[in-house]
């Protein structure tokens, strides 16, 4: 009756180290899924942001596209301003 016991105790061991392992895989894909996708938003953002800002002040003073590029570039920056703060600085 002892070696039953043992070999009931030594599966539901095993099964309970693989629940483990699976759920601590999955938890590292998905942390890896969130911080590759906040980055994406902290840069896309302002960009997007940016355009469309430059846009409106474009058709506001009928200047053409200079306001657009202009806050195209300073989106971008403020992009990378925003993912060096959220990774580098985060450690």
């Amino acid at each position: 009756m002892q070696k039953k016991t043992e070999k009931f105790a030594d599966s539901i061991e095993k099964s309970a180290s693989k629940l483990v392992r699976g759920r601590r895989e999955r938890s590292v894909f998905w942390h890896y899924a969130y911080t590759i996708g906040v980055g994406g938003w902290l840069f896309v953002l302002p960009v997007v942001g940016g355009a469309y800002l430059g846009r409106y002040l474009d058709g506001r003073m009928k200047a053409g596209i200079s306001w657009t590029i202009t806050f195209i570039i300073i989106g971008t920056a403020a992009g990378i301003y925003n993912v060096w703060l959220f990774y580098f600085r985060k450690q």
